[in-house]
């Protein structure tokens, strides 16, 4: 844990930058709206770009880049399913990225959790875009934890943990439970 927080202390602009992705990680769980979402997506991808590329990580700053197009890309489309697909076009660019700035377990890590998100991001229904991107949180848990990122480990282990309560909210609201009508 020393060395995250001493990136942490190296590189203030990196830190500044990752505590604005971190708020915005934070914030994304509650939304409910799929534009709500995928505009706090948006920020989120683009502040971690610019934290990883500060610290020199260039598969996090290159993915984390290509999530913030493929985001832009996915609010412009909406709902309509022909315009939608033009998302996936990214994942195989995300690979490209990976395997040009390698950088072993970390870049591994780095790609699987944008693949995860992308194919999240493509979701019409709000609680599959929640779980898909969900399943993307221990693989930037992973790169995170690899590069010293402290501000977006954060970020990512409460993301995770308020992305689930979220999750299983809306799960509980759409099957009508008692439980739901409580919170």
């Amino acid at each position: 844990m020393t060395s995250i927080f001493t990136h942490f202390a190296d590189a203030p602009l990196a830190a500044a930058f990752g505590m604005a992705g971190l708020a915005g990680q934070l914030a994304w769980p509650l939304l409910r709206k799929r534009c709500q979402i995928l505009s706090a997506q948006f920020g989120i991808a683009s502040c971690y770009a610019t934290q990883y590329a500060l610290m020199g990580q260039w598969s996090g700053t290159g993915v984390c880049a290509i999530g913030a197009g493929q985001t832009l890309i996915a609010m412009i489309t909406g709902g309509r399913p022909r315009l939608r697909c033009v998302g996936a076009c990214f994942i195989p660019l995300v690979g490209l990225i990976s395997f040009l700035t390698w950088n072993g377990v970390a870049s591994a890590f780095a790609m699987t959790a944008c693949c995860l998100v992308m194919i999240g991001r493509m979701q019409r229904d709000a609680i599959r875009m929640r779980a898909v991107m969900l399943s993307a949180a221990p693989f930037g848990i992973g790169y995170d934890l690899t590069v010293g990122a402290a501000p977006a480990l954060a970020g990512a282990i409460l993301s995770a943990l308020v992305g689930g309560a979220a999750l299983y909210r809306e799960c509980q609201a759409r099957r009508g439970t008692p439980a739901a009508e409580a919170a």
